[in-house]
């Protein structure tokens, strides 16, 4: 899921730096904020972790040399082996070789054990990473909401600069008063400040959804208005927690196998010798060696004694996992009921705004036509002009939240 992120995000920018003057999507941020963040430098650790601890448990089968030197003091004395005269002190050197025929499954579960961990941790990442995709939504849908309330801003500044237009040609002619200019270029003076307000937010949500994603964004920059899904309820859950608890109890099921290879024998093909300096085995003058060769078995069945309440305890870990993983989808189909409702309610208070803006518009044009012909004052089109504003600007405002709440719901569901 995350990982396929990682995959696109390659083919879709040759340079980070290259961002700016170019045509973003929603998609193209969460790949990019995935990419950039730090943690995922853990995937490749993972892996080498893995890689490096497999090598190691496959090398268990491998002969095991042991040397051992012995320089002290011989005393007492057994039938057959005593010390010359002469100085106590004497050398022993002892060599063993193990060769293991069968461990009883430990390096197979050992290598089950690595991979089931490793799988693990990534899934950790997952989750971890997911969570970026919340950020991005709440910056991405922030700067797409600010772009549409300077365009709203630039129609009504429009308005009101065809009337300052005409409004001067009848005050040039002595049919309009000097005072309808300075209303409207008030009214002009509060866009102008409300563009001022709203570029310096778009400015910062920009600076820190360049910082998620690790690419400069700038004025040129196009962030493309994601398509309103229809269909956004009924969706599986398929977040990566359900993965990582999935993966949580394959762990704890490949570490009961250790408990069943405890249980078993393990046999190995040994030879050992030894060297005898001169002086011992009654006094002999040169250097004595021995050897043997055969078979080992060691079998400890002390692992019978705690093998029941083993099994107990990891039933008793399992259950805490499912229990955990019921609890989080409980919680996450409670955030799903929700965030359903509000799409519902958008998309319901959104059917009635075009019909509102409408006659917002219907309403100024009417006011412009009595201003125009001198049957109405200048201040009824004003507040007609600012109250259709306010109405595209709501208009705006809802079709924003509704395709938020979309894509939350979507995060939500991790689909």
């Amino acid at each position: 899921m995350i990982k396929s992120y990682i995959i696109s995000v390659m083919s879709l920018l040759v340079s980070v730096g290259s961002v700016a003057a170019q045509t973003l999507s929603i998609d193209s941020c969460y790949a990019l904020a995935t990419r950039n963040y730090p943690l995922i430098q853990q995937y490749g650790l993972i892996e080498k972790t893995k890689e490096y601890t497999l090598s190691n448990a496959g090398k268990a089968y491998l002969p095991q040399v042991s040397v051992t030197a012995i320089e002290g003091y011989v005393f007492g004395g057994l039938p057959n082996f005593g010390t010359s005269e002469g100085s106590n002190f004497k050398f022993i050197g002892l060599g063993q070789v193990n060769q293991t025929i069968w461990d009883g499954g430990a390096t197979k579960t050992q290598k089950k054990i690595i991979n089931a961990q490793s799988e693990t941790d990534k899934a950790n990442v997952d989750v971890a990473l997911h969570d970026l995709k919340s950020r991005v939504n709440q910056l991405y849908f922030g700067i797409l909401l600010v772009d549409e309330q300077l365009k709203q801003l630039e129609i009504q500044n429009v308005i009101l600069s065809n009337n300052v237009n005409r409004i001067k040609q009848l005050n040039d002619n002595g049919l309009a008063y000097k005072t309808d200019v300075d209303e409207i270029r008030v009214e002009q003076l509060k866009i102008s400040q409300q563009r001022t307000e709203f570029n310096y937010t778009r400015n910062g949500y920009v600076i820190m959804l360049s910082l998620l994603i690790g690419a400069k964004i700038n004025e040129q920059t196009i962030l493309q208005k994601p398509p309103g899904s229809t269909q956004f309820s009924d969706k599986p859950i398929i977040r990566p927690e359900l993965s990582l608890y999935k993966n949580q109890r394959n762990l704890i099921n490949t570490q009961l196998d250790v408990q069943h290879v405890n249980l078993m024998p393990k046999i190995d093909l040994l030879g050992a010798g030894a060297l005898l300096a001169p002086g011992i085995n009654r006094g002999s003058s040169k250097v004595t060696t021995i050897g043997v060769a055969g078979l080992s078995a060691s079998w400890n069945i002390g692992a019978l004694y705690k093998n029941s309440n083993e099994k107990e305890l990891t039933q008793q870990s399992i259950q805490r996992i499912n229990v955990q993983e019921e609890t989080f989808l409980f919680n996450t189909r409670l955030q799903l009921t929700q965030a359903s409702a509000n799409i519902e309610k958008q998309k319901a208070v959104l059917s009635e705004d075009e019909e509102i803006v409408n006659l917002r518009k219907t309403i100024r044009e009417g006011y412009q036509l009595k201003y125009d012909t001198g049957t109405g004052p200048l201040i009824d089109l004003l507040n007609a002009t600012e109250k259709e504003s306010e109405a595209r600007g709501q208009k705006a405002l809802h079709e924003m939240q509704l395709l938020m709440t979309l894509y939350d719901y979507k995060t939500i569901s991790g689909n």
